[in-house]
């Protein structure tokens, strides 16, 4: 996992594993080793290679969904550097994408965006798939 640079709750989404099940293998529960994964979890992750995570940097990813993983980010005090960070977006796509345009993005940055709503404590599952829209004005 060390030799992608992709932080670890990213390659658990990409394996579709829950970021629960990785921590715990990594670090271990209430101080004690983790002794055994379920077995879709272990096929999940033994499937991840750079081939997968390749396919997933150039598989196109729904703008719509990256823009709101990001407006929710930048509402929990996310800066646009952490934006870039996070989620692998070059500056002028992110500021596209957060004017309400639409850029393409991979489904690996949209992956990052997601884990990083997980560390800032957003629920991505959460995060709606519509367009923003400012507090009182109808549409």
């Amino acid at each position: 996992m060390s030799d992608t640079g992709l932080p670890w709750r990213v390659l658990a989404r990409a394996a579709a594993v829950s970021s629960a099940t990785v921590h715990a293998l990594l670090h271990g529960r209430s101080g004690r080793p983790l002794t055994a994964l379920t077995p879709s979890d272990a096929e999940r992750l033994f499937r991840l290679d750079h081939r997968r995570l390749e396919f997933l940097g150039q598989a196109p990813a729904e703008p719509q969904r990256i823009r709101m993983l990001l407006w929710s980010l930048a509402m929990a005090g996310c800066t646009n550097r952490q934006l870039i960070e996070f989620s692998g977006i070059d500056s002028s796509t992110v500021r596209i994408l957060m004017a309400g345009d639409t850029a393409w993005c991979s489904r690996l940055q949209e992956l990052r965006a997601e884990a990083a709503c997980e560390v800032w404590g957003i629920d991505p599952r959460m995060v709606p798939s519509g367009q923003p829209v400012a507090s009182g004005v109808e549409r």
